[in-house]
Formats: C-alpha cells, structure tokens, sequence
C-alpha cells in the first residue's frame, strides 16, 4: 500500500487517498472504515464497499487482504454502536 519507489511509509493523509479498487474505485479510507466498524472478511469488505467485486475479477484483492491483516486486529475488540448502519455499501454512514 505504501509507495514501492522509497523506503518511507506514505503519510497517513496521502495513504487514506490511495486507491484500492480501480474498478469501483473504492480508496483506502473507504476500506479502513468498513474494517473499523466490524468488517472483517473480505465478504462483508465486498458488502460495505464493493471493493474485490470489479469487472477485474477482483485484482485488488491482495491489497484488502493485506489490510485486513493489518487493520482488523486493531479493531477487533472496538464495541460496535447499538445504532450502527446496516451491512450494506449503499447505507449512508452517519
């Protein structure tokens, strides 16, 4: 995810711009959000974002597999909302 030319992790304002999807052109903050508020499969990564789901057949899939790897055990054990959204991509985050 970080830049592969230099040694430096991208800082984290220019990573969350990053895009993950091309196809649907899903950014790397989009991911992070769904795996913050419980996603932590690449199914229910797929349902909030559709991310993995392109015309591509799903190149990116390494990518968001990779950061589930990274981000889910951060949030793990983060308590979800009582009024969290439903599992969908197309509902509106609040």
């Amino acid at each position: 995810m970080d830049d592969p030319n230099t040694d430096e992790p991208l800082h984290p304002a220019i990573r969350a711009l990053k895009t993950v999807c091309r196809c649907n052109n899903i950014k790397y903050r989009s991911i992070e959000r769904a795996i913050r508020d419980g996603a932590h499969t690449l199914t229910q990564i797929a349902n909030r974002t559709t991310a993995t789901t392109g015309q591509c057949g799903g190149s990116c899939t390494p990518d968001v597999q990779a950061m589930l790897e990274e981000l889910a055990p951060k949030y793990a054990n983060v308590p979800r909302a009582a009024n969290a959204p439903a599992d969908a991509w197309w509902v509106r985050k609040v």
